[in-house]
């Protein structure tokens, strides 16, 4: 049930993320719907916070792992770089010494090459360093 409602608020044109237990809505669509529309799934969204949480908690998850091994990228991007959102691409057209899911550098170790070893500890789990 709450990923329809999430989904639905998505369709209506808002973002839904999370900060710690918090859930956040931000309008990024073109024109806001009628309040009686969102409304419900507002209501909805609070009744189940709970399974909401674990839902979004998923969600970012798969988008990390998408973000790490470069699964979004488009075919000229070949270089590892950190998102305006402080996640790691490794894109797949990459070099293969990037490719830490084959054998490759960690991806501690890129982030070093990169210069940004402010979000070493966030990839830590990966690497096991």
């Amino acid at each position: 049930m709450i990923n329809e409602t999430l989904l639905e608020l998505e369709k209506a044109g808002y973002r839904v993320t999370l900060n710690g237990d918090k859930i956040c809505l931000d309008f990024v669509g073109k024109e806001k719907p009628a309040m009686d529309t969102v409304l419900p799934l507002l209501e909805a969204l609070k009744q189940n916070k709970a399974e909401a949480i674990v839902c979004l908690q998923q969600a970012e998850a798969l988008n990390e792992r998408m973000a790490i091994m470069g699964e979004n990228c488009s075919p000229d991007e070949v270089l590892p770089y950190v998102t305006e959102f402080n996640s790691l691409v490794i894109p797949f057209a990459s070099p293969a010494r990037y490719h830490w899911w084959k054998g490759g550098q960690s991806p501690c170790e890129t982030l070093k090459e990169l210069g940004r070893c402010d979000l070493l500890d966030k990839y830590r789990h990966v690497s096991g360093n």
